[in-house]
């Protein structure tokens, strides 16, 4: 009987650029553990050097000195986040509460996706914003206000992005800052900002901050990263016939919000459970996840936006183990995917159709019919990180080879996954940049 044991995945990636950027405009110096060391994280960095903030690493751990809320300096030139969409948002947020003007720009994909849903509310603060090309996208420049005007905003879009920039611009801003969301989205911000002191209480789907005050820097433990967990869960789960022995990860961030994915892997057929629960100082729950196979998958109907949202990002690979499961798993509500690194739902259907996979799909819905055998096939992640793991994850299923091209990307969440995969399969890394 074979087991595997990961004693580790890397800090989550969301909770690491929060916990970051809190620190960065806190009062004094705050360490944030567990960092995820990941190209989206060193393009956060990189952006709050430029704005004259001191970081440091130490192993896989950051010390930041925090600038407080008005005294980070005016950048010398365009800040680039790369194909952080995270950071972009909430520094666009920072920016927005400053007195000088600056640049935001990101690389060809990022550049693709829109901002105007973060932009509008910004602009109804106080801040003054110009697109510097395609309108409604990077580049822009941004003029900030201080203080911001509080504002009251019904959500326009499921992320929890809005919801997150909004609550930073909050910060900037003398009285209430009021968000209401559409369903329950990920609330890593409303956890780290109540652990850093600010005045946030959230109310059913209603969140109420109080801004305009400093805050001390805190240390912050990062849980490892549920989304990272999840390729290794889903790569168990599909092994071939011989499924045995058992598979544990330690230290993973479990919040509710997150957890959609582990939820419909049970719902599924694997047995999955939950050991050594805890809560880390900053709210997160964190646990280590122990499964054992099941006799076979069956197919699930995932759907309504709260429960999506839960597992936005792990929807493609949700995808990718309904191929092995026995008939139609539907996956609705997922229209979000369109406007993430790439068309999520045509790539995903794309990837999954090149393996053998019978797929359909629409706007905001998917069907993938389930129980055949798949087939080696070559495919490109169009460089998607998560497009690429998942046909990585489908790859390791079989005895013959698959090429999966534009792999370079990985490096954006999860730089270790070749490795940890491997322990499935047999995997040559012939070139990745």
């Amino acid at each position: 009987m074979c087991s595997f044991e990961f004693h580790s995945v890397p800090g989550d990636k969301s909770i690491s650029q929060r916990a970051i950027v809190l620190n960065a405009i806190a009062e004094g110096k705050g360490t944030v553990y567990n960092v995820l060391r990941s190209r989206d994280i060193e393009s956060c960095i990189a952006i709050l050097r430029q704005l004259g903030v001191t970081i440091a690493w130490n192993g896989d751990d950051l010390s930041v000195h925090g600038k407080g809320l008005r005294g980070l300096q005016a950048p010398a030139g365009r800040l680039e986040v790369g194909n952080t969409a995270t950071s972009a948002r909430l520094i666009l947020s920072v920016l927005a509460g400053q007195s000088f003007a600056a640049e935001l720009g990101g690389n060809a994909l990022l550049s693709a996706r829109p901002m105007d849903w973060v932009v509008q509310p910004l602009t109804d603060m106080g801040a003054v914003i110009e697109y510097l090309g395609t309108k409604g996208c990077l580049p822009l420049r941004i003029q900030g206000a201080s203080p911001l005007s509080p504002i009251e905003m019904e959500a326009t879009v499921f992320s929890a992005q809005e919801k997150s920039a909004l609550l930073f611009a909050g910060l900037y801003a003398e009285g209430i800052t009021c968000y209401r969301q559409r369903c329950q989205s990920r609330d890593h911000t409303e956890r780290l900002m109540h652990y850093f002191g600010i005045d946030i209480q959230s109310d059913n789907d209603v969140t109420f901050l109080k801004g305009g005050k400093a805050f001390s820097a805190k240390d912050v433990m990062v849980p490892g990263d549920l989304s990272s967990a999840a390729f290794l869960l889903a790569a168990y789960a599909i092994r071939r016939a011989e499924r045995k022995g058992s598979l544990l990860i330690k230290g993973v961030g479990v919040n509710p919000t997150r957890s959609g994915f582990t939820g419909l892997l049970a719902e599924m057929g694997l047995h999955l459970t939950l050991q050594a629960e805890a809560e880390l100082i900053s709210g997160e729950p964190i646990a280590d996840i122990y499964c054992t196979p099941g006799t076979r998958l069956s197919s699930v109907l995932a759907e309504g936006n709260g429960r999506i949202q839960s597992l936005i990002d792990e929807v493609p690979l949700l995808a990718a183990v309904s191929a092995f499961a026995e008939g139609d798993t539907v996956i609705r509500d997922c229209g979000e995917l369109r406007d993430k690194d790439t068309n999520r739902i045509q790539t995903t259907a794309g990837v999954l159709r090149a393996f053998g996979v019978e797929t359909s799909c629409s706007e905001d819905e998917m069907v993938i019919h389930g129980g055949r055998r798949l087939s080696p096939a070559i495919v490109d992640s169009c460089g998607d990180h998560r497009i690429a793991m998942t046909a990585a994850v489908l790859a390791s299923s079989l005895d013959e080879p698959s090429i999966i091209r534009n792999c370079g990307c990985i490096n954006v969440s999860y730089p270790g996954f070749v490795e940890d995969l491997s322990q499935f399969a047999d995997i040559d890394v012939l070139y990745a940049e």
